[in-house]
C-alpha cells in the first residue's frame, strides 16, 4: 500500500464489486417476486365451451356464442354471421357451420 495508485485501484475494484453484487441481488429479487406472483395467481374455472352443434335452435346458438353480427333470412334458410363463422339454419335447426 505504498503506492497511492494501487490504493485507488483497490478501492475502485471494491466499489465495482459492490455495484455488481447489488445488481445481481436486485435481479434475483425481481425474479423471485415474479415467480411468487405466478404462484399466487389462481386461474378461474374454464368457461364452458362455446360450440355450435347440429340440430341446435337459434336460441341455443345465441346462448352458446352470443348474438350474431348479422342475421340473413333467405326464406327456407337463415344465416347467422359471426366474425369467424356462419351458422346455417333450416327449419329452425342448425344444418351447417362454416
Amino acid at each position: 500500500m505504498d503506492d497511492p495508485a494501487n490504493f485507488i485501484l483497490i478501492v475502485l475494484f471494491g466499489v465495482l464489486g459492490i455495484f455488481i453484487l447489488v445488481r445481481i441481488v436486485k435481479y434475483a429479487s425481481r425474479t423471485v417476486d415474479k415467480e411468487q406472483a405466478k404462484k399466487q395467481w389462481v386461474p378461474s374455472a374454464p368457461a364452458p365451451a362455446k360450440e355450435v352443434r347440429l340440430s341446435m335452435t337459434p336460441a341455443e346458438v345465441e346462448a352458446a356464442v352470443g348474438v350474431p353480427d348479422t342475421k340473413v333470412d333467405l326464406g327456407e334458410k337463415v344465416l347467422y354471421k359471426y366474425k369467424n363463422m356462419t351458422v346455417e339454419f333450416h327449419d329452425g335447426q342448425v344444418k351447417d357451420v362454416h
